[in-house]
């Protein structure tokens, strides 16, 4: 029943074993989070002609109301996802049945992606039979995150307070608890769960024998632009120090750390910051050599076009833009938290860990100092550790690997 490491190596099959992973395939995009996750997953499954690896199928109704929604004035959105979010308390923390969209009882295995997606499926999964598997995402728990991190308007985080704290962390920890076994890229990305949730240290413990630990992989990422010409539309010269970021701007994602810096760097006439992500709930710095490109679908162009990202997470589980900037041979700047953590066992020589604001500021200047030719010896050493750690082919066969022995 359980396939020989050797053969995976070839054309990888899951034997005897039929997998759902408990996620809409619609969904699946090259984005960060779960459907980026399992966007690079599936692609590797269906180049490989895996077998017995299902996804959700069928459009979400909801696609379609959002794209409709978001052509309308922001008051009439932001009345619409606080009736959304009113809905899904009632439904969540209510009594009312939670069951999967389809019969899982025809599947050995059935893999979730949240402890919400799970915890929807509470009342189908008294009688599955089958092993349950859970990977949770989020670069804190849950249900912080949906009181943080939301768009949650003043008065329902101060009406609600105890429901989001209380009512979701319960189904957090059901999730952790119910699971059969719990996936996490590596152990470094536990931390944000140890350091913002009192109950997880108990939670570990009492399930400690679960745990699985897989590495991400994902595509290399594709320049679409070059640097030269990135840099010309952007009205930033060749020869200038550029420093990119790409992501959510908010404090769990530590784009507040690079606005506090950014003054004093860009005192520096030859160094630039190169931004991409929509400028909310927090906004850039009023400066020629501050640029926000806002969200972009050309993200790795950009990355390209700079001298080092900087990967400022608060908190962070093990962010898929990590994996992105290393597979295009980028230096990466990030703080030592989570799974950027890991990147010391590998002994990566071009991702530089900061604690604080100051040796942040001092890895910049750092960089820059660099000859070209200096910053080309780190550069290069990204690229290798990205095709030898976190290659999609590396990826899909330690998740098959781990299947066959569940």
């Amino acid at each position: 029943m359980i396939e020989k490491k050797k053969n995976l190596k070839k054309g990888v099959r899951v034997l005897n074993k039929k997998v759902l992973i408990y996620f809409n395939e619609y969904h699946l995009k090259p984005i960060g989070g779960p459907a980026g996750y399992l966007y690079n997953l599936k692609k590797e499954i269906d180049e490989k002609k895996i077998e017995n690896i299902y996804f959700i199928q069928g459009e979400d109704k909801d696609s379609s109301k959002k794209v409709f929604l978001h052509k309308l004035p922001k008051a009439i959105v932001k009345l619409y996802y606080l009736y959304s979010r009113i809905k899904e308390r009632k439904y969540l923390l209510g009594s009312s049945k939670k069951e999967a969209v389809l019969d899982l009882n025809e599947y050995d295995i059935v893999h979730f992606h949240s402890t919400i997606s799970l915890y929807k499926c509470k009342d189908s999964l008294e009688n599955y039979k089958g092993k349950v598997v859970l990977t949770s995402h989020s670069p804190k728990p849950m249900f912080l995150e949906k009181y943080e991190d939301t768009g949650l308007l003043k008065f329902e985080k101060t009406i609600n307070k105890k429901k989001y704290m209380e009512g979701y962390a319960n189904i957090d920890e059901y999730a952790f608890n119910r699971a059969d076994y719990i996936v996490f890229p590596c152990e470094e990305a536990e931390e944000p769960y140890y350091n913002n949730w009192e109950r997880y240290k108990l939670i570990k413990e009492k399930n400690k024998d679960k745990y699985r630990y897989l590495l991400t992989g994902i595509n290399p990422a594709i320049v679409k632009v070059k640097r030269e010409d990135y840099r010309k539309n952007c009205n930033i010269p060749n020869e200038a120090f550029v420093i990119s970021y790409v992501g959510r701007h908010n404090e769990t994602k530590g784009y507040n750390v690079l606005t506090d810096i950014g003054n004093e760097v860009l005192a520096n006439d030859n160094f630039y910051f190169l931004i991409g992500g929509r400028e909310e709930p927090l906004t850039g710095l009023t400066n020629d050599k501050w640029i926000e490109i806002g969200w972009t679908n050309d993200p790795h162009s950009l990355i390209n076009s700079a001298d080092v990202f900087i990967l400022p997470n608060k908190e962070t589980y093990f962010d898929l833009i990590m994996l992105e900037v290393l597979s295009l041979g980028k230096i990466v700047i990030a703080s030592n938290t989570g799974g950027n953590k890991y990147f010391k066992k590998l002994n990566a020589e071009g991702v530089l860990l900061y604690n604080n604001v100051e040796e942040l500021k001092e890895l910049i200047q750092k960089i820059s100092n660099m000859s070209i030719e200096e910053r080309r010896i780190l550069e290069q050493s990204n690229k290798e550790m990205f095709n030898n750690n976190f290659t999609k082919e590396i990826f899909t066969r330690n998740y098959v690997e781990i299947l066959n022995i569940l």
